[in-house]
C-alpha cells in the first residue's frame, strides 16, 4: 500500500530562490516560504471555525432509523459519522495554506493530499486518507459544484420526490417538509460530510446529490478542503477533528498548540432532533440510495419499467467502474512487480561486479592469480 512520503527541498539552488518569511515573525517556523505565510494571513487567519459533529449511533436506534442506518452502513459512513478527536483550529488553519492535490492525470481516481509544514512537504496517497478517516474508496468521483451526474442515475426531480422537498418562489428548496430520518441525513451532510457556517435550513443541488450518489468520499471532502482553502475570510474552517487524525498519523509536534476538545454541543443525539424542533414518531417512507430503489410497499406506487431500467443501468455503470479499477490497480501491480524484479536483477549484477572487484584487490595483494572467466562461472 502506499505510503506517506515526507521530503526535503530538492535543492538549495531551489532553497535560495524561495523568499523565506520574517525570522521574527511568529507563525515563522510553520512556513518555509513568505507567500505562504501571506496567503494564510489575508484568507486564513482568524477565520471561524466550524464546530465539529459526531453521530450518536444510539439515535438511529431510538427513532427506528433503520433506512438511514442501513445507508450510512451501504456508504461506508457509520464509523466515519462518529470520529471525534480534540483539534487545533491555529494549526489546522496553517495547514490549510499550502493544501493541495496531486493526481494521475489518467487515472483520477489515485490521488494524494500534499501540503507543507516547516520544511517538509506531506504527500498522503488516498488509500492512506480512507484508512485515517475510516472512509472506502470506492464511488463516483465528484469534486462538488455543479456537475452532471446522470451517469449515476441522478435525477434532481426524481430526488425532490422522494425526500418530499419542494422549491419556493425564491428558488429555494427549504427543507421544513423533510421528515426526522431524511432531515438528520441532511444534518449529517451539511455538518459532517460537508460542512459549512451557515445555510443548513435550505437543500443545495450538492446535498441532493450527496444524499442520493455513492460518492468517492475522499475524494470529495478533499476537494471541500480546496474550495474551503479559496474562500474568503467570511468561509469557515472545517473538518478540524479530520485534520488532527492527518497530523497524528505524521506524527506532527502539536505539544505547544492551541488544542479545543469536543462539548456536548458536538454530538449528534436525542437533542439535536429537538433542536430542529423534530422528534415526532413518524413512518419513514422508504429511503433510495446509491441510485438504488428503497423496499417496496403495496400502499405505494411501483416503480416504473423506465425507472427499473435507469436503476440497472446505474448498477451496471457503477459495477463496470469498480471493475476498471481492480483492472486498473491490479496492471500497476504487474507493473510494480516487473520494476521490482529487474530492480532486484540489477542489484544482484552490481554484487557480483564489487565481489569480483574485492577478489581481484585480494589476488594482487598475496600474488595470486585471478582468473575472470572462473570467477564469473562461480558467480
Amino acid at each position: 500500500m502506499p505510503r506517506m512520503k515526507k521530503t526535503q527541498k530538492r535543492s538549495r539552488e531551489g532553497e535560495s530562490s524561495v523568499e523565506p518569511p520574517p525570522s521574527n515573525h511568529p507563525l515563522a517556523k510553520w512556513f518555509h516560504a513568505n507567500e505562504d505565510l501571506i496567503f494564510y494571513e489575508l484568507r486564513l487567519a482568524g477565520r471561524k471555525e466550524i464546530p465539529p459533529r459526531y453521530l450518536n449511533p444510539t439515535l438511529l436506534y431510538s427513532h427506528n432509523f433503520s433506512h438511514l442506518k442501513e445507508m450510512l452502513n451501504m456508504q461506508g459512513l457509520l464509523d466515519f459519522m462518529q470520529i471525534r478527536e480534540k483539534y487545533y483550529p491555529e494549526l489546522t488553519s496553517i495547514a490549510y495554506a499550502t493544501l493541495g492535490i496531486e493526481s494521475d492525470s489518467q487515472d483520477p481516481s489515485n490521488f494524494s493530499m500534499v501540503f507543507k509544514l516547516r520544511r517538509n512537504t506531506y504527500n498522503v496517497h488516498c488509500s492512506r486518507l480512507a484508512s485515517i478517516w475510516k472512509l472506502p474508496l470506492d464511488g463516483c468521483l465528484f469534486e462538488g459544484g455543479k456537475v452532471p451526474l446522470e451517469d449515476w442515475g441522478y435525477d434532481k426531480m426524481r430526488a425532490m420526490q422522494m425526500f418530499n422537498l419542494t422549491q419556493n418562489e425564491k428558488s429555494k428548496i427549504p427543507c421544513q417538509t423533510m421528515n426526522d430520518e431524511y432531515r438528520t441525513l441532511l444534518y449529517l451532510v451539511t455538518y459532517v460530510l460537508e460542512p459549512r457556517v451557515s445555510g443548513h435550513g435550505n437543500v443545495t443541488d450538492e446535498d441532493l446529490v450527496l444524499m442520493w450518489a455513492m460518492i468517492n468520499w475522499p475524494f470529495l471532502i478533499l476537494h471541500h478542503m480546496l474550495r474551503i482553502k479559496g474562500k474568503d475570510t467570511s468561509g469557515g474552517i472545517g473538518y478540524l477533528c479530520l485534520w488532527t487524525r492527518i497530523f497524528n498519523y505524521l506524527s506532527v509536534d502539536v505539544s505547544n498548540e492551541n488544542v479545543k476538545h469536543l462539548n456536548a454541543r458536538c454530538e449528534i443525539n436525542e437533542a439535536t432532533l429537538h433542536h430542529m424542533g423534530r422528534g415526532k414518531e413518524e413512518e419513514a417512507p422508504p429511503m433510495e440510495f446509491r441510485g438504488h430503489p428503497g423496499p417496496s410497499s403495496s400502499s405505494q406506487e411501483q416503480p416504473s419499467m423506465s425507472d427499473l431500467m435507469q436503476v440497472l443501468q446505474s448498477i451496471e455503470y457503477n459495477m463496470d467502474q469498480r471493475f476498471q479499477r481492480i483492472e486498473d490497480n491490479q496492471a500497476r501491480m504487474e507493473t510494480n512487480q516487473q520494476n521490482l524484479s529487474q530492480q532486484i536483477q540489477s542489484l544482484q549484477k552490481e554484487q557480483r561486479k564489487i565481489w569480483r572487484s574485492v577478489r581481484r584487490v585480494e589476488a594482487w595483494t598475496f600474488n595470486e592469480d585471478f582468473d575472470e572467466d572462473l570467477d564469473e562461472d562461480q558467480d
